[in-house]
């Protein structure tokens, strides 16, 4: 079995998906790997242009539309932290060193599963941990779609917990 040294943990920052952190940490326990986290988060100029049938790119200076991103990303790494602060007091018995000092938070903007599978690609992970909401073939169809792709194009090891209701 190969070596697990570096595993990457993508979270949607759901409630139920520190199901899925729990088992990223338990694994990183055992192989005395390290965790990085990535969160994707909606491209703002994409999103924003989408609702109101509106190009914003195409009219307005696109330095200032990409501030847009960068403070939804620094308020998503604020609330990772303290997502993992949450989750780390919570196994302190099951897992006694959990780390409250990731500083390997990654989020970005974009597309989830293909920023997911960059992300493990150009960062040498040996496996990513993520969730799948699933609990119903529709569910599978809606929610697990990012999961799925994951699962289906990326060349690294892909571990999937199946999450709790929310």
């Amino acid at each position: 079995m190969p070596k697990i040294q570096k595993i990457l943990y993508a979270t949607d920052l759901s409630k139920s998906a520190k199901a899925a952190f729990t088992w990223a940490i338990t694994l990183a326990e055992q192989a005395d790997a390290t965790v990085s986290v990535v969160h994707i988060i909606p491209d703002m100029v994409e999103e924003m242009s989408a609702s109101m049938g509106y190009n914003l790119a195409a009219h307005y200076d696109i330095a200032q539309l990409a501030g847009l991103n960068d403070e939804e990303q620094g308020k998503a790494a604020a609330s990772i932290k303290e997502r993992i602060k949450e989750v780390c007091l919570e196994m302190k018995d099951d897992a006694p060193s959990c780390r409250q000092d990731f500083n390997d938070i990654i989020v970005k903007a974009g597309h989830p599963v293909q920023n997911i599978i960059k992300t493990a690609v150009d960062g040498n992970f040996d496996m990513v941990v993520m969730g799948t909401h699933g609990h119903s073939l529709l569910d599978d169809f809606l929610l697990g779609s990012v999961a799925r792709g994951v699962v289906h194009k990326c060349p690294v090891p892909v571990l999937t917990i199946r999450l709790p209701s929310q």
